[in-house]
């Protein structure tokens, strides 16, 4: 079982390429300003590095959100885009970069993504004085992905006081530890069902659903 994953939600580009549960390559890298230009270079590259093409994998498994508006947009887009590429399935092949995988999807929360198997807090940058948190344990949700203001995170704190805080910690005054997103990402997946249609996928956007219910 071949498997590429990719995370564009936040900070960071992470594209790795697994096989039967080995890692055959990984990049991480922050600065999310570029993951648009750099997500289809760097999976071209890891690619051709491991003499390997898109009809070789099985599945794709990609960050949902919550995150930067576009930044999760650049992952599903590309999956997508993969996927569509099923039915031109008779134009070359055998090219490296060639658009097609003849694969299934599947999608991780990105608050989760951070926690991977952990017992954690999960925080991410919402902006505005505001933050995008998860509670997890062992993969499983404990408290539903939401966004708090900043103000509010001393109560979570303090009711999940035996859980460590991962994700932008810094927001909150806690030095801030780079985890291993691809495994963590690949690690969660196995935990997750197909999804049967992958072009009907959807952002996580937290911010939209609670400018909703502030309205309403």
């Amino acid at each position: 079982m071949k498997t590429i994953i990719m995370d564009s939600a936040n900070k960071y580009l992470v594209v790795a390429l697994y096989e039967d549960e080995k890692c055959l390559a990984s990049l991480q890298e922050e600065g999310n300003r570029k993951q648009s230009e750099n997500a289809i270079v760097y999976l071209q590259k890891l690619l051709q590095e491991n003499y390997l093409k898109m009809s070789d994998f099985d599945e794709m498994v990609i960050t949902i959100g919550p995150g930067s508006y576009t930044g999760v947009r650049v992952a599903l887009t590309i999956a997508k885009t993969l996927n569509a590429g099923k039915d031109l399935a008779g134009n070359d092949l055998d090219a490296p970069t060639s658009f097609y995988i003849g694969a299934t999807g599947k999608t991780v929360s990105s608050l989760k993504a951070m926690a991977g198997m952990k017992k954690a807090i999960s925080i991410l940058d919402a902006r505005s004085h505001k933050l995008f948190l998860g509670i997890y344990n062992e993969g499983k949700v404990i408290v539903d992905d939401c966004l708090i203001n900043i103000d509010e995170f001393e109560n979570y704190q303090k009711q999940y006081s035996d859980y460590e805080i991962v994700g932008d910690t810094h927001l909150v005054g806690i030095p801030e530890k780079e985890v291993d997103l691809a495994d963590h990402i690949y690690t969660l997946s196995t935990l997750e069902k197909e999804i049967e249609n992958v072009d009907g996928l959807v952002p996580r956007y937290i911010k939209e659903v609670e400018a909703k219910k502030i309205c309403q």
